[in-house]
């Protein structure tokens, strides 16, 4: 029988199977996305993902919530500071804990307390931190401290074998923002598992008041094909379109922003403008913005406050971040009446 494939000069197949695939291809992506428009105009329960959804219908519109949200407001402050004190925190390692990466999709993760990300630490600068480790996976773990401590502080050296604990114990300083991660090798991969947090260190000079919201902008490769499928605010993609945050018209925020994903981000606001303190290490902002950069362990203070009522976003503005679930929503309202 004759096969034309077999008449064809290697170089003109490889162009005749291209144009084949981009045909039939092109076809079923814009059949897919007909469908896609459908589903999201007509049926709101759909179990599609992505961002359309996501950022064109309010909120109301949503799949039905993540089974468990991060909670984006920090431990408090202690105010005023008074006198340097003890700060202590307990922070467990368990390997191969399920996480909701997306709504429906479901990873083995590594957590500090059982959480992606790990719990925000908080203390005053002047402050001793005592943090005590205890692995209960079977690799060994350590935890790494951004800011000023001793060498057998640092979370490099002392390897902690699986089944053991180790006490850090520090004054804590400068104030600002600091990641803290796992730094055994291979350490992308335990940062990839979700061995991070955040770690707030107040100044003695107390900050002006405002609601305080925490985020850490990351991703996951859940096929470990060495590309992210998700990127999440606090661990899960989405979980603020699902769930917005709630702030109150007219009232000043701080917003802690730390990136641990070895790409960079650029979170913004929309429809404001924020004071911007880089890593949190000045009192003062040092430029109005609504969008800054963040490589890997940068962080920053977003200051501000809404003028106008209403829904808006809060996004990492790549958009691929975006479109894969680095994106939410900040719900203003006039604070309620009190009777």
């Amino acid at each position: 029988m004759f096969n034309p494939f077999l008449h064809i000069k290697p170089n003109k197949l490889l162009i005749a199977t291209v144009l084949i695939i981009t045909i039939f291809g092109g076809g079923y992506i814009l059949g897919q996305y007909e469908d896609e428009n459908k589903a999201q105009t007509n049926d709101s329960n759909s179990s599609r993902l992505g961002s359309a959804r996501f950022q064109y219908n309010r909120p109301a519109m949503y799949l039905k919530p993540l089974e468990d949200v991060y909670d984006p407001t920090p431990p408090p402050a202690r105010i005023p500071p008074g006198k340097p004190r003890l700060v202590e925190y307990t922070l467990v390692i368990d390997e191969d804990s399920i996480h909701e990466v997306a709504p429906g999709v479901k990873i083995p993760v590594w957590t500090f307390n059982g959480t992606v990300p790990g719990p925000i630490i908080r203390a005053t600068e002047g402050d001793t931190l005592r943090v005590t480790l205890i692995n209960n996976g079977v690799y060994s773990h350590t935890i790494h401290f951004h800011g000023i401590h001793p060498a057998d502080m640092d979370g490099v050296f002392e390897l902690l074998p699986g089944g053991r604990e180790f006490v850090y114990e520090f004054v804590v300083e400068p104030y600002g923002v600091f990641p803290y991660h796992c730094h055994s090798n291979p350490v992308s991969q335990h940062l990839l598992n979700g061995l991070y947090g955040m770690m707030i260190i107040d100044p003695r000079t107390p900050r002006s008041e405002a609601q305080e919201i925490a985020f850490i902008m990351s991703a996951f490769d859940t096929d470990r094909d060495g590309s992210a499928d998700f990127y999440s605010w606090n661990g899960k993609a989405f979980q603020y379109a699902h769930n917005p945050v709630s702030l109150t018209l007219g009232k000043p925020v701080r917003m802690y922003v730390l990136n641990m994903f070895e790409e960079m981000m650029a979170p913004h606001i929309h429809a404001n403008m924020f004071g911007l303190i880089p890593s949190g290490t000045s009192l003062e902002p040092r430029e109005i913005t609504d969008v800054t950069s963040l490589a890997i362990a940068e962080r920053a203070i977003f200051e501000f406050t809404y003028k106008y009522p209403g829904t808006y976003m809060f996004q990492c503005h790549f958009s691929e971040h975006m479109e894969q679930g680095l994106m939410g929503w900040f719900n203003v309202q006039p604070s309620p009446l009190i009777n």
